[in-house]
């Protein structure tokens, strides 16, 4: 049976959970963190990233889809399922 997280779901685990938190930082890059915090903890929009960040759109939009390809892995599900 396959489990399916949203990132709204993800949020929700990160905080809850201490452990699941710092076992996923430590598997994205800061980058990719600044992302999760910024995108899925505080709703912030991809510009408003961009300004905070001093970097470009596309560049917050590249860390967000890396970070889905990362969510997507095996490794990652079975990650979450374990948690």
């Amino acid at each position: 049976m396959e489990t399916s997280h949203s990132l709204t779901d993800l949020s929700e685990l990160l905080l809850d959970n201490p452990t699941l938190r710092k076992e996923l930082n430590s598997r994205l890059t800061t980058n990719q963190w600044k992302w999760m915090y910024y995108a899925v903890n505080e709703d912030m929009p991809i510009k408003a990233i961009a300004i905070q960040e001093n970097t470009t759109a596309d560049a917050v939009k590249s860390w967000g889809r890396q970070v889905r390809k990362k969510l997507r892995t095996d490794e990652f599900r079975q990650l979450l399922t374990n948690n």
